[in-house]
């Protein structure tokens, strides 16, 4: 059954901070520029499979480094953890997204899969000589979470392709430490393309929730994901989903997993509770959706309050009260 508080909640927020006009589409990828910086959709699918939607929230945007969690779930769930962690990393960087000096200061050259070059030799695990069979893995598996073929945005595709050449850099360094796991062209290939796939706030939420339900499709129900996997995307989230403004949301959020693409897309898991998708272009100097990171905070906020879960998922600081002694007497026997 359908909580009216949450969608009520979901419409506030919605309302509130659709009049909010600052930031602009990202503009070093010409076709992302283009974006309409109207567009603002929510979205919040519970663990039951409720779905609760404001704006536009069926309209798409490019899902670009959101697609980065499905590939290190699909790595976690089929080559383990510590492999994962090895070859990939999973180091904090207060650097940009695309730092091309953020290998090379690492003693093990490597970062963690939600930077460019992280994200880009994660990719590069299941690489095959075979590219259809190498894409199909790659692109298939994102469609797993939303329940649906997700479609490519060529022209995106082609947009990135034309400007991609620090993501070569990066990829071509990564292979000269060893640490990029296949054909650098075809990689970055395949990597742009799950970049290019559009998403909904809807998709971007029900994608979200499988996280939320360690792995389970809220949907159809589905095991998608091991939950030894889905645990582990959602911790590691946490200090890097959202680059350099990562330790501000867990200071104002906390507890609660989030990711942000370029596209304008912000997708945010609420452990044992939903998922949140939000879409919105206009980005701040950072690379978030400034609507989305707005209306995130609200909602993830709100949702935790309404459904008394927080106490759960995320501990509240407890204060122990100073209690007065008091003296009892005893009878002694004589």
């Amino acid at each position: 059954m359908k909580d009216e508080r949450i969608q009520s909640l979901i419409e506030k927020t919605y309302s509130e901070v659709k009049s909010n006009n600052k930031g602009k589409p990202a503009s070093y990828i010409p076709q992302l520029a283009k974006a309409n910086p109207k567009l603002f959709g929510i979205c919040f699918v519970d663990c039951q499979g409720n779905v609760y939607e404001a704006g536009k929230s069926r309209d798409s945007v490019p899902i670009e480094s959101i697609s980065k969690v499905f590939s290190l779930a699909m790595a976690a769930d089929e080559l383990g953890v510590a492999e994962v962690n090895n070859k990939i990393g999973n180091e904090g960087s207060s650097l940009p997204f695309n730092s091309v000096i953020a290998c090379v200061l690492s003693k093990t050259h490597t970062i963690n899969p939600f930077v460019n070059q992280g994200a880009m030799a994660t990719t590069s695990l299941f690489y095959n000589k075979n590219k259809t069979a190498f894409r199909n893995k790659v692109l298939n598996n994102m469609d797993k979470y939303a329940g649906r073929s997700l479609p490519i945005d060529k022209k995106v595709y082609k947009s990135e392709m034309e400007t991609n050449s620090t993501n070569m850099a990066l990829a071509y360094l990564l292979k000269s430490f060893n640490r990029f796991y296949g054909d650098v062209d075809d990689s970055v290939d395949v990597y742009t393309e799950q970049c290019s796939k559009l998403v909904s706030a809807k998709d971007l939420a029900t994608m979200a929730c499988v996280f939320a339900k360690g792995g389970v499709h809220p949907i159809s129900k589905k095991q998608v994901l091991s939950k030894h996997a889905a645990n582990y995307v959602y911790r590691s989230l946490r200090g890097e989903g959202l680059y350099e403004y990562s330790g501000r949301w867990d200071t104002d959020v906390g507890c609660v997993s989030a990711k942000s693409g370029v596209g304008g897309g912000i997708f945010v898991i609420l452990k044992g509770i939903g998922g949140l998708g939000i879409v919105s272009p206009p980005l701040d100097k950072i690379g978030n959706s400034v609507r989305g990171i707005k209306a995130g905070k609200i909602i993830a906020n709100g949702i935790r309050r309404l459904t008394n879960k927080h106490s759960r998922f995320c501990p509240p600081k407890t204060i122990k009260k100073k209690h007065k002694r008091t003296h009892r007497t005893t009878k002694k026997n004589h």
